[in-house]
């Protein structure tokens, strides 16, 4: 009965970092604290029908499970998870990076900015018919993704949302989001286990954390860069037939530590 006690603790570090973001953004507890409710009860739903004991999932069943009060339950039964918004921008990135139309020995090429294919216009109508391409391009400008001439330019493999936007927000919860379940789906004994695998030191100077954190950034936009090209094909191939989805992402966090 202890470990009820302890287990929390272990997740200080997620705890932690969520906690400091709600309090920056102006998020109250009691917020929070009614959206965990409605993940707590869907979890139980879930994992009651994946186990298939007792027939019925009664409320009862769900206080259990959940420590919730059954009144809670009751009123937390129509909880739906918010599903995650595609985000035009970075589709439009990521096909321009890889659409042979779009690319030269592997690099996006300089897109005139209207016209027809192969253009800057033709590209965002293509994404997307309801956003005018000029509110693309003006997005995209002002988070430094592309550079505007004569003719638009893509100098950044990604897009990344403003910082503290509500598109970055979106973001952390989607990528952050992935990375969790496929950590804990690998506990709870996922087979296949999802690939999960981190270096850490401690003991470092700062000179060298910039010089690992450049070596890592180098070789994560490759990878990264390369799985989109693949991806993109693939998805042409099936002709709107696939029904998974992936994520693949990467970090590098360093912070100053007390001298041990």
């Amino acid at each position: 009965m202890c470990n009820l006690h302890i287990m929390p603790a272990m997740f200080d570090s997620i705890l932690a970092a969520l906690a400091r973001l709600m309090v920056a953004r102006g998020v109250a507890f009691s917020e929070l604290s009614e959206r965990l409710k409605g993940h707590y009860v869907q979890a139980a739903q879930e994992q009651a029908a994946r186990e298939k004991i007792g027939g019925k999932i009664t409320d009862s069943r769900l206080s259990v499970m959940t420590g919730l009060q059954r009144r809670d339950i009751a009123r937390l039964r129509a909880f739906e998870r918010k599903a995650p918004r595609a985000n035009p921008l970075s589709r439009l990135v990521a096909k321009w990076q890889s659409d042979p139309d779009l690319t030269q020995n592997g690099l996006p090429i300089a897109l005139p900015r209207n016209g027809p294919a192969p253009s800057f216009e033709a590209l965002a109508r293509d994404i997307r018919q309801d956003i005018h391409p000029r509110t693309m391009l003006d997005t995209l400008q002002a988070a430094g993704t592309v550079a505007v001439g004569q003719d638009i330019t893509l100098i950044e493999a990604a897009y990344v949302p403003l910082r503290g936007s509500d598109e970055q927000m979106s973001y952390l919860s989607e990528n952050t989001g992935d990375h969790l379940m496929a950590a804990c789906e690998n506990v709870l004994g996922a087979d296949p286990a999802h690939f999960e695998r981190a270096v850490h030191y401690t003991g470092l100077t700062q000179t060298q954390i910039d010089a690992l954190d450049t070596a890592y950034q180098t070789g994560q936009t490759a990878l990264l860069t390369d799985l989109n090209t693949q991806a993109s094909a693939m998805k042409a191939q099936n002709d709107n037939t696939g029904t998974h989805r992936f994520r693949a992402g990467a970090y590098f966090f360093s912070t100053k530590v007390a001298r041990q």
